[in-house]
């Protein structure tokens, strides 16, 4: 039996699978959460996961998309973890523009628990140069899955995409902070890092990290945490640990790239 945290992270795993054998190469790359999740050791699970794609018209993106939640296989694969079905997107209400596609999906468990994700596809360029790299198989053994090889952003480029993410959400969230304190040991000292903000907007971000209440990373973040992990992180004192670490981390990034 697997946990809600699990199911999703099972989707997203397959649907990643089909992606990558139907979509190009090169012409994507997977970030955000369920990237630090899959290739740099977060104990963080996602509820939505985020890819950048390029080159291919905002047609052909929904399309392989849709073939992939229809496909009886990708369907019947995924009822072997106890994802029953999968109701997909109603496409005349999804946001499918030259910018950004979203597919809004729900897993219904064969016990008739509903639980929703979202794929999303981003047309803004991509920030840095991705790299295709084989998911771990620690991650991938306790489903009992196959090897699986996925473009993605490296480290460096994932803590540069989440200063971006603190400096531009009109509401900060914990998730960003909590992130950026994860991949604190998963950047070497001196790395180069394409599109860092410059001075002033770092501070503004270093200010902007110690700013949000353990209430907000409790009820937002530590939901997405193992049991385990939820015993050790989702206390106020371990909070302040986490804020404090991510803002030094923006600035050793500072001094690495000053």
């Amino acid at each position: 039996m697997y946990s809600q945290l699990q199911l999703r992270e099972i989707f997203h795993l397959e649907f990643l699978r089909n992606f990558v054998a139907d979509m190009p190469a090169g012409l994507w790359a997977l970030k955000g959460g369920v990237n630090l999740r899959l290739f740099f050791k977060s104990i963080r699970y996602s509820e939505d996961m985020g890819l950048d794609v390029d080159g291919l018209p905002v047609e052909s993106v929904k399309k392989r998309v849709m073939r992939i939640l229809l496909s009886p296989s990708f369907r019947e694969n995924l009822k072997t973890y106890g994802i029953a079905d999968i109701k997909p997107p109603d496409l005349l209400k999804a946001k499918q523009t030259g910018t950004t596609q979203r597919f809004k999906v729900h897993l219904v468990t064969a016990g008739g628990e509903d639980y929703f994700t979202k794929v999303e596809f981003s047309r803004r360029g991509f920030s840095g140069a991705p790299v295709a790299e084989a998911v771990p198989a620690a991650l991938l053994r306790p489903y009992g899955m196959a090897p699986l090889i996925i473009p993605h952003y490296p480290a460096a480029q994932a803590a540069a995409q989440k200063i971006a993410a603190v400096l531009s959400r009109s509401v900060l969230q914990a998730r960003d902070i909590f992130d950026l304190y994860l991949l604190s040991t998963q950047v070497r000292p001196g790395t180069a890092l394409a599109g860092l903000p410059g001075k002033e907007q770092l501070a503004r971000a270093r200010a902007a990290i110690l700013e949000p209440s353990f209430e907000m990373f409790r009820d937002v973040v530590a939901g997405y945490l193992a049991a385990q992990d939820q015993a050790v992180y989702a206390v106020p004192a371990m909070w302040d640990e986490i804020k404090l670490k991510a803002a030094d981390f923006v600035t050793e990034l500072e001094k690495s790239n000053g």
